[in-house]
């Protein structure tokens, strides 16, 4: 009976600790709460000073934690919804950063690096924010930080929600080259081969810098696939696809000099209204209740 007595306390140890891991007892999440985003802008010893940067808010959250598209963003072919691996989540920021470019959204706010390289976005609501790629040029190289997606709140080791955020974006150095390279976009589906629900072609712009260079047609005919020549001169190029069809989603990678877009079809009619509904607390939960009643009963049996 003291080993029945030691198992059931063991496990309801595991029960406790499997809630508190997923979130069971954490506290609600405020989504109006006043909230902070730094940035720092640095390269080893170098600092990027004067250098503006432009947040975007492009989900709410929500109490339960979860997120959902908002604002200028609510409508776009994206989907957020549960993600875990870290390819998707650059897809979806890849995107997303298309979208502003190729549609001149406004930030949702702006600011600028001081001299220590850091801009501080004070009040800011909590949610999903975008930050669009920096690219500062010298007489040598030339210093790339990508675009990035931030939470807030974020989680902090203590296990609450911390609404104060600090992140440092990655950089990248380049030296620009004479010569001309090629570049190319292609249209990747990823539907189970179901031919039926693709269109005959589908239009892309391109984009350099912000600014659209092409619009092309990409179809079966020329392999869903366009191809271009530019100078390599550190250039940001980006490809935002128009009209995506109806019931898939839209992810954009980067390899390289090509660009990737993939359509993703949706086999679920009715997704899921606010934001990652993956969350698998309560599966845990009832695992754990019923290995509880198991041995519950299993000790009753003996007993009698």
């Amino acid at each position: 009976m003291k080993k029945i007595k030691s198992l059931l306390a063991v496990l309801l140890a595991l029960t406790f600790i499997a809630c508190l891991s997923a979130g069971v007892f954490a506290a609600p999440v405020e989504p109006t709460k006043p909230s902070s985003l730094t940035l720092h802008y640095k390269q080893g010893e170098t600092y990027y000073s004067g250098t503006e940067i432009k947040i975007y808010r492009v989900a709410e959250v929500f109490p339960d934690g979860t997120y959902a598209l908002c604002g200028d963003f609510k409508n776009y072919p994206v989907n957020i919804y549960g993600i875990t691996a870290q390819s998707e989540w650059r897809g979806v920021t890849t995107a997303l950063a298309a979208y502003v470019a190729a549609d001149s959204l406004s930030p949702t706010h702006v600011g600028t690096t001081d001299e220590n390289g850091v801009v501080k976005f004070s009040d800011i609501l909590p949610g999903m924010y975008l930050t669009l790629a920096v690219r500062v040029e010298t007489d040598k190289e030339i210093a790339i930080f990508e675009n990035f997606l931030t939470v807030i709140p974020a989680p902090s080791e203590s296990g609450e929600h911390n609404y104060d955020v600090t992140a440092y974006p990655k950089c990248e150095k380049y030296t620009p080259k004479p010569d001309p390279i090629e570049y190319k976009v292609v249209k990747n589906w990823q539907d189970n081969g179901q031919s039926e629900n693709r269109p005959e072609y589908i239009e892309v712009d391109i984009i350099r810098n912000g600014e659209i260079q092409h619009s092309v047609r990409i179809s079966a005919q020329n392999n869903w696939a366009y191809k271009w020549t530019a100078e390599d001169d550190g250039s940001e190029w980006q490809a935002v696809e128009r009209n995506v069809p109806e019931g898939y989603s839209v992810s954009v990678a980067k390899d390289a000099n090509t660009i990737i877009i993939t359509n993703i079809y949706d086999y679920n009619d009715d997704p899921p209204p606010t934001g990652d509904t993956t969350v698998i607390w309560h599966y845990v939960l009832i695992m754990c209740v019923a290995g509880l009643v198991l041995i519950m009963i299993a000790a009753r049996r003996k007993k009698a």
